[in-house]
Formats: structure tokens, sequence, C-alpha cells
């Protein structure tokens, strides 16, 4: 059974495609929703990049939506504090009356639970995949996130890797 649809914001897109991952999306979330400002940044300014093909063929496949945000002032009002996919990403979530959206930002992921978001980000993506078996591990794709300059604590690092083993810290 998948999980109900979420509204994803650029950098879940780029790390996933970046471990191989970006499947993941599609096996877990009933729908995956993503706004112009994400598609821009993702397919558009970083086209050649992780994530850029991926994100192209998912939405020419039809399992991932490209959605325009309609409340331009509530984006605006957001940009002091969010970038513009970030905000996007938020109003959204909110316009479409879907409850979770993906992001990794903590400044985003903060304001996401201010306005009644939740949130996953690219490690819980990769934590509900072990949860429902649908892949074994996640310690080397932890691994090779730090390695791209994901930031995570090692405390984290350490409890959720648990018996998995030693990686990169």
């Amino acid at each position: 059974m998948k999980s109900p649809a979420v509204v994803t914001n650029a950098s879940p897109l780029i790390y996933l495609a970046l471990l191989n991952r970006f499947s993941l999306l599609h096996r877990l979330f009933s729908e995956v929703y993503l706004p112009e400002a994400v598609y821009e940044e993702v397919v558009v300014r970083g086209s050649g990049q992780p994530g850029a093909k991926e994100t192209q063929i998912a939405i020419d496949d039809g399992w991932l939506r490209r959605i325009a945000v309609q409340d331009r002032i509530a984006v605006e009002n957001l940009l002091d504090e969010l970038d513009i996919g970030e905000a996007e990403t938020l109003v959204l979530a909110r316009e479409i009356n879907v409850r979770r959206v993906l992001l990794d930002d903590r400044a985003a992921r903060n304001k996401a639970g201010l306005v009644g978001l939740a949130v996953t980000g690219t490690v819980g993506v990769l934590l509900l995949a072990r949860k429902v078996g649908v892949i074994d591990s996640i310690q080397g794709d932890l691994d090779q996130l730090i390695e791209s300059n994901f930031r995570i604590s090692r405390e984290l690092y350490d409890r959720l890797v648990g018996s998995e083993g030693k990686g990169v810290f």
C-alpha cells in the first residue's frame, strides 16, 4: 500500500536521483506533485545534473505531476525566509490539500511545520523504503549522501544505521 500524496521540493529529487533511488517516489507515494519553480530548478536550470532527466521522464510517464501555484502573494510572502522552490512547495501543498511535503532544508521544514504540513526528507524516503521492505539497508545511501555534502549529524547517522555497521563517519 502506498503512502498518501506528497508535494516535493528539488533536493529530494536531486539526491534520490544521485542515489539511483528516484523510483522510490513512485513506489512509495500515491501521487507526487511538483510546483513549476521546482521543475525550473531541477529540469531547466539543472539540465545535465542528477534529477533533471529522471524528473522529466517521470512527468512524461505521468506519475510525477507538475502544477502551477495559483496564490503568488502567498509565495511572495515566504521569499524572505525560503527560496522560490521551497515557498511554492508549501503553497502548492496547501492549495491542492496535500498534507505532506518532501523537503530537506531545515528552515523550510520548520516553516512547513508551522503551517501544519507534515515533512519528510530524502532520508525519510529511504527510511520508509526500508520499513516497507523495498530496500534492505540505507547505510550505503547515507554514506553516499554524506560524500555529496548532504548534512546529517553523527548522532542521527548512528541511530539510523544501527546494526547495519559502520560507514563513512
